[in-house]
C-alpha cells in the first residue's frame, strides 16, 4: 500500500512539472501560447488550413480561423484571394502582429 501511494505521489509530481514546463507567452502575445486570429473567405479555408495549422503547431500558437465578415475588424491576419493566389495582410493594431507576419510569409511560398 505504501509503495502504491509513493508511486501515485511521484506521478502527480511529474504531471504538475509538465504542466508548468511550457513557457508563458512573452509580452505582447509573442511566443508559445500566442493566439493568432485569421480571417479568410470560406472558399479558401480548405485549401489553406493545413499550412496555417502546421505553422501554428510548430510554434505552439493557438490558431483561430473565422470566415464571417465581422472578423475583418478583429483578427490579426486577413487572407484574401489575388488572381487565384492567397495574399495575407496583417491588420494594423493586431495583438499578435509578429506571429501574423510569419503566417503571411507561409502563404507566399
Amino acid at each position: 500500500m505504501l509503495c502504491l501511494s509513493a508511486g501515485l505521489f511521484a506521478l502527480a509530481c511529474r504531471r504538475s512539472e509538465r504542466a508548468g514546463a511550457s513557457a508563458p507567452p512573452a509580452e505582447g502575445g509573442a511566443g508559445a501560447g500566442a493566439v493568432v486570429s485569421v480571417y479568410m473567405p470560406s472558399r479558401m479555408a480548405e485549401r489553406l488550413m493545413g499550412r496555417l495549422q502546421a505553422v501554428a503547431a510548430q510554434h505552439q500558437w493557438v490558431l483561430s480561423v473565422r470566415t464571417d465578415s465581422a472578423a475583418l475588424a478583429e483578427v490579426d491576419l486577413i487572407i484574401d484571394d489575388s488572381a487565384g493566389a492567397p495574399v495575407g495582410r496583417v491588420r494594423p493594431g493586431a495583438r499578435s502582429a509578429a506571429e501574423a507576419h510569419q503566417m503571411a510569409e507561409v502563404l507566399r511560398r
